[in-house]
């Protein structure tokens, strides 16, 4: 084999092996994706991770694209089977977008009018939550699609993470680090079903921060990779606290002891579309 075939042949080879890599990453993204909007969003730091290796990752996507046309039109076994990839490559990605489920979209206006009608049933939750925890404790639970997709329980020197769900023995025994028994545990689901919400952050530790109030965390809806949930402070927030909610996109100021908050998955995350809209409404009213 002289230099030139041997050249054409690492190419070829190589092409195949970039194109595969790109329906293992559709697979890959596809299958754990929970909707259509989450799959999105999980190529968010792909392409990014893509722009700041443009050296790298150009040429070898202009390989893959150049590959395409070569496959056209497929009069060998190879085209056929490049060109094959290509097309299962579509098909994925149209597929898994299309049979993914579409989540609602949220805004200021759907959580505020949810807080209104649950607040007694958010503080209640909070309570019991606190009241079943052992003290210098904090615990974060977040569910989606009623399955448990992270858990965080802590207790002085003493704290497990956990996402890949394997047991309920693991799920009680991570919870029993912060005194929460499987029938609180219950409870607890009970209380967030009650309160509209599908996730918590919610500790038991002693104030020692002076310009940090106390606050606890309920998860209200996942739209793709971001998250939108309710911010309530025990108390009246700091004035750089309030200052920071009123600057940042992702931080609707409802009150002095309550903020909505949106955070993306990703760099540069949804935020509130709205909050140009209601920042306004808000300077109106006084």
């Amino acid at each position: 084999m002289n230099m030139k075939k041997y050249i054409i042949y690492i190419y070829k080879i190589l092409q195949l092996i970039l194109v595969a890599c790109v329906t293992l990453l559709i697979l890959s993204i596809g299958f754990q994706s929970h909707d259509n909007q989450e799959m999105s969003g999980l190529f968010s730091p792909i392409l990014v991770a893509i722009a700041w290796t443009w050296f790298i990752s150009f040429p070898l996507l202009l390989i893959v694209f150049i590959s395409f046309f070569y496959s056209i039109p497929p009069k060998t076994k190879y085209k056929k089977l490049l060109l094959s990839l290509h097309i299962l490559n579509i098909l994925l990605c149209i597929g898994f977008y299309v049979f993914l489920p579409s989540p609602e979209p949220c805004d200021t206006a759907i959580m505020e009018n949810h807080y209104m009608k649950h607040k007694d049933d958010m503080l209640e939750l909070i309570r019991y939550t606190r009241s079943v925890m052992d003290d210098s404790c904090s615990i974060e639970l977040n569910y989606r699609n009623g399955k448990i997709v992270e858990l965080y329980a802590s207790r002085k020197n003493k704290r497990h993470r956990i996402e890949d769900i394997n047991s309920q023995e693991e799920i009680d025994s991570t919870m029993a680090i912060c005194g929460i028994s499987p029938m609180e545990h219950d409870n607890i689901y009970r209380k967030m079903q009650k309160a509209g919400v599908i996730g918590i952050e919610i500790n038991n530790k002693e104030h020692t921060v002076i310009y940090e109030t106390i606050r606890s965390i309920l998860l209200y809806k996942w739209y793709g990779v971001n998250r939108y949930q309710y911010a309530l402070y025990d108390t009246k927030m700091t004035a750089e606290e309030k200052e920071q909610n009123l600057a940042l996109h992702q931080f609707i100021f409802y009150n002095d002891s309550i903020v909505f908050e949106s955070y993306g998955g990703y760099p540069g995350g949804r935020g509130f579309p709205d909050k140009d809209d209601w920042d306004n409404k808000k300077v109106k009213e006084k």
